[in-house]
């Protein structure tokens, strides 16, 4: 299972990217800088969390309008 989660730097979910299950190998998704209801989201340091299986990683993005 792999879930790649938005979220804004007072920890508040933005949008969810990815969720279910993919194979193994390389993958990659885009952002529209958009939040769940489709609504544009502001300019800003944003993080993303990307879970599989009982591996979590996090990192910091800047999106830029």
């Amino acid at each position: 299972k792999v879930s790649l989660t938005v979220f804004n730097l007072l920890g508040e979910k933005v949008a969810i990217l990815v969720e279910g299950l993919l194979p193994a190998g390389k993958h990659q998704s885009v952002w529209d800088g958009t939040d769940q209801s489709g609504n544009s989201v502001a300019s800003g340091i944003y993080i993303y969390r990307l879970e599989a299986g009982s591996q979590m990683s996090s990192r910091k993005m800047l999106l830029i309008k």
